[in-house]
């Protein structure tokens, strides 16, 4: 089994798409690395000083336009018991000062942006990589190398799982190792403590966890499909549609819908939609439920299935 789940892994590797997804995806992560760098740019003290004094005139100015009536704010909208003077003041909130450079803690929200592309990127890849064998016919070959179908079947998932759950964590530190040196060098690092690590580790150990899972689906509906995009349309068309049609109609269903779960899981806590969240690790214990079914249909599939 080792050795099949060795020569699966290298196929996935080899496959052109592969080199030429992830080679565009590199370099759009040190693009904007180099982007970030050249934009960045620390304040001098003076100069922060004299931007927040700025601010702050024009945050008084705003005010008291909204005082004189220029926001057309009637009577009935200010709270009992509060002037208009500090209305006007909730409204327009405390004077800010744009900071021109990159926080490294940032990191955190740049990882949660990202996080669903290559999730998406990995799902296309595991995808493509079951349904271009069966597009060129070569599963029938494969078989007579070797017959067991369902070692074929567990070599194909496993390797497609532990390719994404690898990539994409090495992908991440690439993208945070393009836009440290803003940071270091033309932003701050302030925050960026050992708390703070733990906390984006744990986000992208976890996030790489659901590229796996999206690896194993994807490979899975494949083998069902026979078909690349089958297999996509099926997973997508879930996620983008049907969910969100169920999470409408029936809203006690959230608990046990995949992409609430996937979130709370990921973000670590329960995500802002949810209405009845589950713990992270009690939702993601409920997507592995949902991956692995959905595993031993699809082999159930192909052992019974013909290939010829």
């Amino acid at each position: 089994m080792t050795a099949l789940l060795s020569v699966e892994a290298r196929r996935f590797l080899a496959r052109r798409l592969v080199r030429v997804l992830v080679g565009l995806a590199v370099f759009g992560m040190l693009l904007a690395g180099t982007v970030l760098f050249a934009k960045s740019h620390r304040l001098a003290p003076g100069r922060e000083r004299a931007l927040l004094t700025q601010a702050e005139a024009n945050r008084e100015a705003t005010v008291q336009a909204c005082q004189n009536g220029r926001f057309g704010i009637p009577p009935s909208e200010i709270p009992p018991g509060e002037s208009l003077q500090q209305f006007c003041e909730q409204i327009v909130g405390p004077a800010q000062v744009q900071d021109p450079g990159f926080h490294l803690t940032s990191l955190h929200d740049v990882y949660l942006v990202t996080n669903a592309l290559l999730i998406a990127l990995f799902t296309l890849l595991a995808a493509s990589f079951v349904g271009a064998e069966w597009h060129a016919g070569t599963v029938t070959t494969l078989l007579t190398w070797e017959p067991r179908r369902l070692r074929v079947f567990l070599a194909k998932v496993l390797s497609a799982a532990a390719i994404a759950f690898v990539g994409f964590v090495a992908l991440q530190a690439v993208l945070g190792a393009a836009l440290a040196p803003a940071a270091i060098f033309r932003g701050t690092t302030a925050g960026a403590d050992a708390a703070w690590f733990r906390s984006v580790a744990g986000l992208v150990l976890r996030a790489g966890a659901v590229a796996a899972m999206g690896a194993a689906v994807a490979t899975s509906l494949a083998f069902i499909g026979r078909n690349t995009a089958a297999a996509l349309g099926v997973a997508f068309g879930y996620i983008a549609v049907i969910e969100p049609i169920l999470r409408g109609v029936r809203p006690k269903w959230q608990p046990w819908l995949v992409y609430d779960n996937v979130a709370t899981f990921i973000v670590g806590h329960a995500a802002q939609f949810t209405v009845r969240p589950r713990t992270p690790t009690g939702a993601g214990l409920l997507v592995g439920v949902y991956v692995a079914a959905l595993a031993v249909v699809a082999a159930g599939f192909f052992l019974r299935r013909d290939v010829t």
